[in-house]
């Protein structure tokens, strides 16, 4: 048996020659592996030093962590880490890391345009003209002026951050609420207020938050009742942070003026879904993520992230950040990737 570390994949939906190279060059192996279940993945990471995974419902649960006491890493492709215990990790003294600004860009640039879909209803006329129809201006249809609407960002990272900026240009007024951010930079254009007023005050309301057990089902009846019947909510966090049934039963009623979403809470969303067939819902297939350029950004840094761990260098975006690593890290700051 070889004494190299091995780097598990337990998912492997893409190709791999950067991080091969990087791995190897720094004296570990690559393994790759389709591991779906927990008796999978304890089966194939034995060995693992570090783990890789990328699809977002990767059991890396207490039960799967506890049973691996070679690991040392767990490492995301992507940005969401909800399928992993993390206090399990911790315990055990497993560094979780993502990728955490691979997408900014890109789902920040989609949020954008389903704001602007939404309110201008652009999927909404498509499918009237590819239905054979041509509409005349409609006085009692909602269309509005984007600059003289609300915005509320419910979450401020990287991209709710992105949006805000890409917004900004339609001189709007731009609401931010988020419970561990307690002041934005003198001069700020946008101003920071409580969940409740931002469900009260938003015209447009976008969701940038993690999945976890804080935030699944923030949009629930309750909130939905505080916002304005003229209100578009636009998702492309996390299909679960919205209860989808509420949703749905708000649109029915007309609380609710329509939605944008590109999450859901069973994906792909079911074809006996409502949201399929609601005229002033616009659906895209949870791809806000996705480029040519992100991926190649992706696999950069998951490449980079490794070689750092595989030479004893904390990652960059350490998501358990009290854990006390099985083996010790100097900071990423002094890490140089190998180029």
């Amino acid at each position: 048996m070889s004494s190299r570390p091995q780097i598990v994949n337990v998912d492997c939906n893409f190709t791999y020659d950067l991080e091969r190279q990087k791995i190897e060059a720094a004296g570990a192996d690559l393994v790759l592996r389709k591991a779906r279940t927990e008796e999978e993945i304890i089966a194939a990471c034995q060995q693992a030093a570090i783990i890789l995974f990328e699809n977002t419902d990767t059991p890396l649960t207490a039960r799967v962590i506890s049973a691996l006491p070679a690991c040392r890493a767990i490492v995301r492709y992507g940005v969401g880490v909800d399928s992993i215990d993390l206090a399990a990790a911790t315990q055990h003294g497993v560094v979780v890391a993502n990728a955490a600004d691979f997408c900014t860009e890109e789902v920040s640039d989609h949020a954008v345009a389903l704001i602007l879909a939404g309110v201008r209803r652009i999927a909404y006329f498509d499918r009237k003209i590819r239905g054979g129809s041509w509409q005349g201006y409609d006085p009692n249809l909602a269309l509005r002026r984007v600059g003289c609407l609300t915005l509320g960002l419910l979450g401020w990272g990287r991209i709710a951050q992105a949006v805000a900026r890409k917004m900004a240009g339609f001189q709007m007024r731009i609401l931010v609420a988020d419970p561990y951010v307690r002041s934005l930079p003198s001069g700020s254009p946008v101003q920071l207020v409580s969940k409740e007023q931002l469900l009260r005050d938003a015209d447009l309301l976008s969701l940038h938050l993690p999945l976890n057990m804080e935030t699944r089902h923030v949009i629930n009846e309750s909130a939905l009742q505080l916002m304005k019947p003229s209100a578009l909510l636009i998702n492309t966090s996390r299909g679960g942070v919205v209860d989808e049934s509420a949703l749905v039963r708000a649109l029915q009623e007309k609380r609710l003026s329509g939605a944008a979403l590109d999450v859901f809470e069973v994906e792909p969303l079911p074809a006996t879904s409502p949201l399929r067939v609601m005229e002033q819902v616009t659906l895209t297939p949870h791809h806000a993520a996705s480029s040519q350029d992100a991926m190649q950004h992706l696999h950069r840094t998951v490449a980079d992230l490794v070689e750092a761990l595989l030479h004893g260098f904390s990652p960059p975006f350490v998501i358990n950040h009290t854990v006390v690593p099985r083996v010790a890290l100097r900071p990423w700051k002094d890490f140089r990737p190998r180029q």
